[in-house]
């Protein structure tokens, strides 16, 4: 059920406030549920004269439920009752908005706790009139104290409110809300309307759309008779209801002075005050009148509409946008996880069959080791045998046997036990002859991913792996010298993997040096490293490798390490251009000039094409001189 007296609908409006100690309002009548008793719209033509605050004609009461969603607070989701409107401009009840500031303990904070309240409209105004949301802080409880600032959270957006020091009562009411509230109750048909004219409780039959005052019989016939009503379209109010009634006297007034209008615009506070506020709260102030005012903003506010459904339109491109690529987010999303799972998928099945062929080799390398041992076991019986019946024969030959007869089986006797003992035992082990390295990569791990993991027979042989020697023989100061270790096992047979432990360390042999030089290895996984090293003096050196602790064959290397040959010519172009053009000026490229030149020149025969040095032609500037400071060559420097 909707109180129209809640909205105090007065000239058309809800701008009065409701006036619940009248004594007229224990005599109103009751009605049937299925009807609405509303009283006079007081949308008689306004006059200068103040109404009488004491009339009861504001009051009605309807049991009328507008099924109009946008009618009903989304707080309570019932129809509006007396709606405030917030900064942010949502709408809510009043009831609602008390309940709202009673509950949320957690609204109180300073005055410098928000950005809303250092903005310059927050600053402005004292709060009277009807449409400001803050008010005067001048007027604190405690003068000398900074202001409390009282906020509330919007239910709707989340955004944060300043309430102002009077109450969320203050906040201005939603007038086109409430008139249109109004135009809903007034063409509903079971709503009952009373005369605007008559004193008493007369039920109106019919409707001026001209004047927006609804008549009794009577005061319908008095209106017409009226020359101010020449020309006027009255009607009876079920035509007008289903003409549609779309105009009511609409009047606004001032929350601090409920007797008076609003017509006035204070452009220093850019709120719409009456009459009495400009020497209440408002003195020095720039006011004028609202018609006048509003010609002045309307331009801004159109613009301002403009902008704000640019603004959503943009907005709604934009989600539209973010739609969109929410979409093909998901659609990625879905896609990449089709391709991990694909991915896992084939990467367990490799592992497993990586497991499978890792336990097939244990298994056979087990069965080979297995049948080794059966068949040196076999021998070793076979030998047993035959040298127990040597043993047995020579038993009963020299207990019984006449030296002849000994001597005469010396031979086949001797042979008999070389023979027995000439084959040698195979020496099968345990430890060693199997391995497994998790950090190998398997050779046939092919397709989405390496597979780590190996095992393997080979065993190293420290004193088979060779390194090569070539580049230990010319080795200069600061020149990087590189070397290739090769891992053997005991056959001698090169291993095809990595993962052995290799050190390597370099000393100096020369008297009162004890220093060692950093060595590099990497394992290059296919059975080599690399050993690498810069020598930083000049002089001997002992280089030792071991693998696992065990030396190399030929390990420890003496290595002789000498300074670069300088360079004794011109880092250069060429002849021509560093002598100046002299014929006898020689390079050690061996390029020459046509017409008697000894010296390269660009573009003939011998130059090398770049710069180089005139000395040996070496076209590396910083490098070591190849040829011998005997020969004679031109030098020429820059």
């Amino acid at each position: 059920m909707m109180e129209i007296d809640r909205m105090s609908y007065i000239f058309g409006s809800f701008a009065r406030r409701r006036q619940s100690q009248e004594v007229g309002a224990a005599k109103r009548r009751s009605i049937e549920p299925t009807q609405i008793s509303h009283d006079r719209s007081k949308s008689t033509p306004h006059t200068s004269k103040k109404p009488t605050p004491t009339s009861p004609r504001a009051k009605s009461i309807c049991n009328f439920v507008l099924e109009d969603s946008k009618f009903k607070c989304p707080m309570c989701r019932r129809l509006f009752v007396e709606p405030k409107v917030l900064p942010c401009l949502h709408t809510f009840c009043l009831r609602c908005l008390q309940e709202l500031e009673a509950n949320d303990y957690s609204n109180w904070c300073d005055d410098e706790s928000d950005e809303s309240a250092n903005t310059s409209e927050s600053r402005k105004g004292s709060g009277s009139g009807g449409s400001g949301y803050v008010s005067d802080r001048n007027n604190s409880l405690h003068p000398g104290c900074p202001p409390t600032v009282k906020r509330i959270c919007c239910p709707t957006c989340g955004a944060r409110a300043e309430v102002p020091h009077g109450g969320v009562s203050l906040f201005p009411p939603n007038y086109l809300l409430q008139h249109r509230m109004v135009l809903a109750t007034l063409n509903a048909h079971n709503t009952h309307l009373l005369c605007d004219v008559c004193t008493s409780d007369v039920s109106a039959t019919a409707r001026c759309m001209d004047c927006a005052i609804s008549f009794c019989d009577r005061c319908e016939e008095l209106h017409l008779r009226q020359k101010s009503a020449a020309g006027h379209e009255v009607l009876s109010l079920e035509e007008a209801r289903r003409k549609g009634i779309t105009k009511v006297r609409r009047q606004i007034m001032c929350v601090q002075h409920p007797e008076l209008e609003l017509c006035l615009f204070c452009s220093s506070c850019y709120q719409v005050i009456c009459r009495d506020c400009v020497s209440a709260s408002h003195k020095g102030h720039t006011c004028e009148p609202v018609s006048r005012a509003v010609k002045a903003h309307l331009t801004d506010l159109r613009l301002a509409a403009d902008r704000a459904k640019s603004l959503a339109e943009q907005s709604a491109l934009a989600a539209n946008r973010l739609h969109a690529t929410s979409k093909q987010l998901e659609a990625r999303c879905a896609k990449i996880q089709a391709e991990v799972e694909d991915f896992i998928d084939k990467y367990i099945r490799s592992v497993e069959d990586h497991r499978k062929r890792l336990i097939d080799q244990v298994n056979q390398t087990r069965n080979e080791k297995l049948q080794e041992i059966g068949k040196c076991k076999l021998g070793l019986h076979k030998r047993v045998r035959e040298a127990r019946d040597v043993a047995f024969f020579l038993e009963e030959l020299l207990s019984d046997g006449t030296d002849v007869e000994v001597l005469s089986f010396l031979k086949p006797v001797m042979r008999r036990i070389d023979k027995c003992g000439g084959g040698k035992v195979a020496d099968v082990g345990v430890e060693g002859s199997l391995l497994f390295l998790p950090e190998e990569v398997a050779q046939y791990a092919q397709g989405c991913c390496p597979l780590y993991g190996i095992v393997t027979t080979q065993m190293v042989a420290p004193s088979n792996c060779v390194i090569n020697t070539e580049a230990l023989t010319n080795l200069r100061v600061g020149k990087k010298t590189q070397l290739t270790l090769e891992m053997r096992d005991r056959h001698n047979k090169r291993l095809d993997r990595g993962g052995e432990e290799i050190s390597a360390e370099i000393r100096y042999r020369d008297a009162g040096v004890s220093r060692s030089l950093l060595v590099d290895i990497e394992d290059l996984r296919d059975g080599t490293y690399s050993v690498a090293f810069v020598p930083d003096v000049a002089g001997k050196l002992v280089l030792s490798v071991t693998v696992k602790g065990q030396p190399v064959k030929d390990s420890p290397f003496p290595i002789i390490v000498r300074t670069l040959k300088p360079h004794h010519g011109t880092f250069h172009c060429c002849s021509f251009c560093s002598s100046g053009g002299s014929k006898e000026a020689t390079c050690g490229c061996g390029g020459k000039m046509p017409g008697g030149y000894k010296g390269c020149g660009h573009g003939h025969e011998g130059h090398p094409g770049r710069r180089h040095w005139s000395c040996c032609g070496n076209v590396l500037e910083h490098s070591e001189c190849t040829r011998s400071n005997t020969h004679s060559h031109y030098q020429f420097t820059l």
